[in-house]
């Protein structure tokens, strides 16, 4: 049966419909991908995933972004003042967090940031606050080394401290992002109100609803955008529509959903973890998002390498 077994896996290239699927794959280009058939991309997509340990990456960058989510709790709330309509933020930051985390990880998260906030002292220019930004960058800085790459073409190399500035400078750039949207979503709630009761009850719900989604995606589409574009060391950026933007998006959210709802009906982590539950459920979700941001860059880095290849042996 073993033996049956393993002589299917080993002549299923030669069945016909792969064949077929193989010479298909080897003339398609998407959009893109930089006149780069499909086939070499998935094939070097392959190669680098395991040779790279993208599990390894993975888990050292899941533990750094949760080292970071403390200094980022803070860097945030620092800046929240600041920014019109201030009074809000909180409630629709916490309302942002139960919508993309299981619930007990989202009390638990929710719990966090009325700690952190209850206690915070100093204003923009505190020791504190520059600390916070120099912690929360960690997380980043991680994520670029598990973007470094050995292909002298494509890639470039940069020094630590360059590496440190540009990590600190995202940060800086993401967590803005992340404000300003929370500022549209306050000040649009203003808008739909006048919009619901222009349309009615129905009508106007399904049109706040489908907006907010709406806002979420662009949300995720343009942090994942920025740190594919500024954190690999490339030679040339990645254009802001590329293809691991989209494939990162798509996976975080169909990840989040899916895991929300299986945490939600079938977990049972507080049962044999008490408190600690939230803390794993957080872990694993940054995990699975790690993954889902390495799998993005891959496939960047996949196009942009046979990309460049194709253009040097042309020349």
């Amino acid at each position: 049966m073993i033996n049956r077994l393993l002589n299917i896996i080993k002549n299923f290239p030669e069945w016909p419909i792969v064949e077929k699927l193989l010479a298909w794959s080897k003339k398609v280009i998407f959009p893109g991908f930089g006149n780069v058939p499909l086939y070499n991309v998935v094939v070097f997509f392959i190669k680098e995933c395991r040779r790279d340990v993208i599990s390894t990456r993975a888990n050292s960058i899941a533990f750094n972004f949760v080292l970071a989510i403390f200094p980022g709790i803070i860097f945030i709330f620092t800046l929240i003042p600041l920014m019109p309509f201030s009074d809000y933020y909180e409630s629709v930051i916490v309302n942002a967090i139960q919508g993309a985390l299981p619930t007990n990880a989202a009390v638990y998260i929710n719990d966090i940031i009325r700690g952190v906030t209850s206690k915070m002292r100093g204003g923009l220019l505190s020791v504190g606050f520059f600390f916070s930004v120099f912690f929360a960058s960690n997380g980043m800085l991680n994520l670029m080394f598990g973007f470094d790459k050995s292909y002298d073409k494509t890639f470039k190399k940069r020094t630590y401290i360059k590496k440190n500035a540009i990590a600190i400078v995202l940060t800086f750039l993401l967590l803005l992002l992340f404000l300003v949207s929370v500022l549209l979503i306050i000040a649009g709630d203003y808008l739909l109100a006048y919009v619901f009761n222009s349309l009615g009850g129905v009508d106007g719900a399904i049109f706040f609803s489908a907006l907010r989604w709406l806002l979420a995606i662009l949300l995720i589409y343009s942090g994942i955008t920025i740190i594919y574009r500024y954190g690999p060391s490339m030679k040339r950026r990645i254009a802001y529509i590329n293809p691991g933007a989209i494939l990162a998006t798509v996976l975080s959210l169909l990840t989040s959903v899916l895991f929300a709802f299986f945490i939600n009906n079938f977990g049972r982590y507080n049962e044999f973890y008490g408190s600690i539950g939230a803390l794993i459920i957080v872990m694993v979700w940054l995990q699975f998002n790690a993954y889902i941001l390495l799998i993005g860059f891959e496939l960047n880095a996949s196009i942009a390498v046979n990309r460049d290849l194709l253009e040097d042996r042309e020349d």
